[in-house]
């Protein structure tokens, strides 16, 4: 886990759009969301590798049922952050010191 942690801190991309899908879930967290599709500062491609990545870590879930009202270019109803989402960007956002660090034994 202090591998993704790390990852999150490092890359600010990422924790921005992991971010962005936990406030769209704080009013509800059972709401699907829809993808981004414009993210100021990227590309298309870097969209793709940093969902792909979020959901590689479980940090969003992938709705994968039926979504009524798909239109071109669009992708509604997507998204939505996981319980693991949220503690990562929790402890992200805290400071690495602040960690626990394994005991000896």
């Amino acid at each position: 886990m202090l591998d993704e942690l790390e990852r999150l801190r490092a890359d600010e991309e990422l924790r921005r759009l992991l971010a962005h899908y936990a406030e769209l879930g704080e009013s509800a967290r059972d709401a699907w969301q829809d993808r981004v599709m414009d993210w100021e500062g990227s590309t298309s491609a870097d969209l793709v590798r940093l969902h792909g990545e979020l959901l590689a870590h479980e940090w969003v879930e992938l709705n994968v049922g039926v979504v009524v009202g798909s239109n071109s270019g669009a992708v509604p109803a997507c998204y939505r952050v996981a319980a693991a989402g949220l503690r990562a960007l929790k402890r992200a956002r805290e400071r690495p010191d602040d960690e626990e660090l394994p005991k000896a034994a």
